[in-house]
């Protein structure tokens, strides 16, 4: 039997598969040590690209960490930000150490993705109000642009989590990744393999209205 291609569920797999690369998206804190594929990675930053942009741009770039080395200059040099940052609100030491654990997940995932929002071909406003407005914009474009790589490394049978941490040390990151001074860091992407199975999501429910 022949059908269209449109109406061929098979096309791409059923659509209960296609839903499921979106829920199986979870927020993992916990990797294995085993190796991430460098080709998977990259199929998913591929990926990520589709995501829609303003102006027909692609404002977004992704900076790859392969390298333990290349992670741990990164991760050190924002630890000491953080540090210097939590001296001046106040914090002592042990206060300090508590906080800045937080950032063993990044350390301890066998590799890390730092997504960049770079603004060419933005307009230019003369008002605050247009000119925040056109930033916003390229932000949630950024954030499409990560949700679509988050999707496509759990479909790659990656997990992930997102956090935001180089948006704290903007600079630190820059310099320490030599990076163009227009390149935006938004955050930082822990990936690897789930050391545990995340529980199930809760159905979803609606109320209408």
């Amino acid at each position: 039997m022949i059908r269209p291609l449109s109406e061929d569920l098979f096309s791409l797999g059923t659509r209960e598969a296609m839903r499921a690369a979106v829920s199986r998206r979870r927020t993992v804190r916990e990797f294995t040590s085993d190796p991430v594929s460098a080709d998977a990675v990259r199929r998913a930053v591929a990926a990520a690209l589709t995501a829609p942009a303003p102006h027909h741009t692609t404002p977004w770039r992704f900076v790859l960490l392969e390298s333990e080395r290349s992670r741990k200059d990164l991760l050190d040099a924002m630890h000491d930000a953080w540090v210097e940052d939590l001296r001046r609100d106040g914090f002592d030491d042990a206060a300090i150490a508590r906080r800045t654990r937080r950032g063993d997940l990044l350390r301890l995932a066998p590799y890390l993705i730092v997504p960049c929002l770079v603004a060419d071909g933005a307009h230019a406003y003369p008002d605050v109000r247009r000119a925040a407005s056109e930033r916003e914009m390229f932000v949630v474009s950024a954030g499409a642009a990560v949700q679509n790589l988050l999707v496509a490394l759990a479909a790659e049978g990656l997990g992930s989590a997102w956090v935001s941490s180089t948006m704290f040390c903007r600079d630190v990151t820059r310099r320490v990744l030599d990076l163009p001074s227009d390149w935006d860091p938004m955050g930082a992407i822990a990936v690897g393999r789930s050391a545990s199975v995340p529980p199930e999501r809760p159905a979803a429910t609606f109320r209408n209205s």
